[in-house]
């Protein structure tokens, strides 16, 4: 293989693995799938679910725990820019109480965190192992 086709291939490569990382691409449509198909919400109300979850962890996590668990979430910034389009910029996530009432604003009742719990630190899990699963669980609650 030439030089040149081993640096475009390359370059292919590493586009493909960005991609993975946005929302709507790549790893982030097996969160996003698990809980529609499981949960029954729209794309919207997933991502600014896990978008919320994620600015719960934020305001509660060391900045190097909060780097691992945004990692064990492909998209996770994408999903907390959802989150931030409905909430508002202001909007801070400190507690179990504001985590409720972001997915109100979504049109999710209260009641759904928990249901989004199990699916979001399941994929967590899987990508962070299970430490980083145990520092997210240990936010949500």
């Amino acid at each position: 293989m030439k030089r040149r086709e081993f640096l475009t291939l390359g370059a292919a490569s590493m586009a493909l693995a960005a991609c993975s990382s946005i929302p709507g691409m790549g790893g982030s449509d097996e969160l996003v799938g698990a809980l529609t198909s499981q949960l029954g919400v729209s794309d919207t109300q997933a991502g600014g679910g896990v978008g919320s979850m994620m600015s719960l962890a934020q305001s509660k996590l060391t900045p190097e725990n909060f780097s691992a668990v945004s990692k064990a979430i492909p998209g996770a910034e994408g999903y907390m820019k959802t989150a931030q389009d409905v909430l508002g910029p202001n909007m801070k996530i400190t507690d179990t109480a504001g985590l409720k009432s972001a997915f109100s604003k979504f049109g999710m009742s209260p009641d759904m965190v928990a249901k989004f719990k199990p699916i979001v630190l399941e994929s967590a899990g899987k990508l962070g192992g299970e430490p980083v699963k145990q520092i997210l669980a240990g936010v949500l609650g």
